[in-house]
């Protein structure tokens, strides 16, 4: 499992326990996470086509099982 991938879980993590902690339903958090890893992609240079590509990418690359089997970089 690469670095990058368990550092992401662990903010999950860290975040699901904090917005548990404050009443925020896990949708609500999971909405606000997309729209900052959006702004993060922006923020880099890459337009919505290139990010909608990349969104369409890990859906259609995560098995049902719920494991994302590919690494696109």
């Amino acid at each position: 499992m690469s670095e990058a991938y368990n550092i992401a879980r662990k903010h999950l993590e860290k975040a699901l326990k904090q917005a548990n902690e404050h009443n925020i339903d896990n949708d609500r958090l999971g909405q606000s996470m997309i729209w900052k890893v959006i702004e993060m992609y922006k923020s880099s240079g890459r337009n919505n086509d290139d990010i909608k590509s990349e969104f369409e990418f890990t859906l259609e690359n995560v098995a049902t099982d719920g494991i994302f089997h590919v690494i696109r970089n």
